[in-house]
């Protein structure tokens, strides 16, 4: 069985490496070889060079796979040497008990720089997309080549396809800002429908149609809210999040403790939940098919990953000015911050109001009040919304439509928008 699953993994990724697909860690091939020189007529030497390079790069994948996980040991022995000493440090000082101090390791991170805590995320990320690759040997095998065809990027980082093509005709960063852009107005129309149309299963519900028209009424309330930051004056760049997050308070604070469920975000609508993924993953077949509970534990993982990302940065006092351009755009990214022709200094700000918002202020706020709770998750929901709006408003977005809608509002803002649920009265301006 354990030669059978080497084998099926050996098969797969040597499948899912074309010629023109090559590891971020791997060297590429050079483009004039001799057997690529000889195969133009030669179709047998053609299949031939193919299936070598293939098994050449699965064999250097693997082994920068091996050599990366050695490195992530390195890296968490300095994290556990950082720990130790700690512990020592407040056991000396025994302020706090020693559950109380085993408690506080847990979300200590520091000892590393940002670049080994970029590299051990990214391990993390790899080990976890192996695993993947391992069950599905185990359990669907037909269904592998099929996921690899339609989800490449479920492929540990040195076999994942590179971001950019050199006959593509957009960058790999305009075809982000493209797609996020899509799925910002796919959303918006998604969250407008939902509002207006009853659900044709919930039309068969005979006792359902309060809850339904309490959700209906929700979700124009989210609706009309969104029209009026997006016609707020001033409310567009990183300035404009602190406008966005005053709406949402009320939600995002309250003197109850959030439950379980509310935490991860049960609440929360199918469209937005749908629209994030499709910002973060891009558009896939495979998403069309998700359902529901598994598309928001998608979410929620991100926002983890976004929250140990925020902590660490804030905890260990990282410099922003230190990062360099591929940290910063990776860590951005991520954030849905950023776009086209931003340069450092607007994608550092923009991080540095997405912390003070994330974390500074709300540890300030609770610690005034000491009785509030705090739901981080739906707060940094919020803000991954309100950045991917933000990129699709800007003028240098890779998107030219939705860049022309939104540019009436950035230069000429129109009056807040008022409606009702039962379509009664019309819309109409202040």
């Amino acid at each position: 069985m354990l030669y059978r699953s080497c084998l099926l993994l050996s098969i797969a990724l040597i499948a899912a490496l074309p010629s023109s697909v090559l590891g971020s860690a791997v060297a590429p091939v050079p483009a004039t070889t001799p057997v690529a020189a000889a195969s133009r007529g030669n179709p047998v030497v053609a299949v031939v060079g193919y299936v070598k390079d293939s098994v050449v790069r699965t064999i250097d994948g693997c082994g920068m796979l091996w050599k990366n996980h050695q490195r992530c040991n390195q890296i968490r022995s300095k994290q556990r040497d950082h720990r130790d000493k700690l512990q020592k440090k407040w056991e000396l000082e025994g302020r706090m008990t020693r559950e109380e101090v085993k408690q506080r390791l847990k979300s200590i991170n520091g000892g590393i720089s940002y670049d080994e805590y970029a590299f051990l995320t990214k391990g993390k990320d790899d080990r976890a997309k192996l695993m993947q690759i391992m069950f599905l040997m185990w359990g669907a095998p037909r269904f592998l080549p099929y996921m690899l065809m339609f989800s490449p990027d479920m492929l540990p980082s040195p076999f994942s396809p590179m971001a950019g093509d050199g006959n593509a005709r957009e960058s790999g960063l305009e075809k982000l800002s493209r797609e996020r852009s899509h799925a910002v107005l796919q959303t918006l129309l998604n969250m407008e429908r939902e509002a207006k149309k009853v659900p044709a299963l919930s039309k068969l519900n005979i006792f359902g149609k309060k809850a339904q028209e309490q959700r209906m009424d929700s979700m124009q309330m989210m609706g009309l809210l969104t029209a009026k930051i997006m016609s707020t004056p001033g409310a567009n760049g990183s300035s404009g999040a602190q406008v966005f997050l005053n709406n949402l308070s009320q939600y995002l604070y309250r003197d109850i403790e959030f439950t379980r469920g509310e935490q991860r975000l049960i609440d929360a609508p199918k469209s937005i939940i749908k629209g994030v993924i499709l910002a973060v993953e891009g558009p896939s077949p495979v998403n069309g098919f998700l359902p529901h509970f598994m598309a928001r534990g998608k979410v929620v993982a991100h926002l983890q990953k976004i929250e140990e990302g925020d902590s660490f940065l804030v905890q260990e006092g990282i410099d922003l000015a230190s990062l360099d351009s591929t940290h910063l755009a990776e860590a951005c990214g991520q954030r849905f911050i950023g776009g086209p022709d931003r340069t450092d200094e607007e994608l550092r700000e923009s991080l540095e109001e997405w912390l003070k918002l994330a974390v500074t202020q709300p540890s300030e706020k609770l610690q005034e009040s000491g009785q509030l709770f705090y739901n981080a998750n739906l707060a940094r929901l919020s803000l991954l919304c309100y950045h991917a709006m933000d990129g699709t408003r800007d003028s240098r977005s890779a998107s030219y439509l939705p860049r022309i809608l939104f540019q009436g509002q950035i230069l000429q803002t129109p009056g807040l928008i008022e409606g009702t649920r039962g379509g009664g009265e019309t819309a109409k301006s202040k």
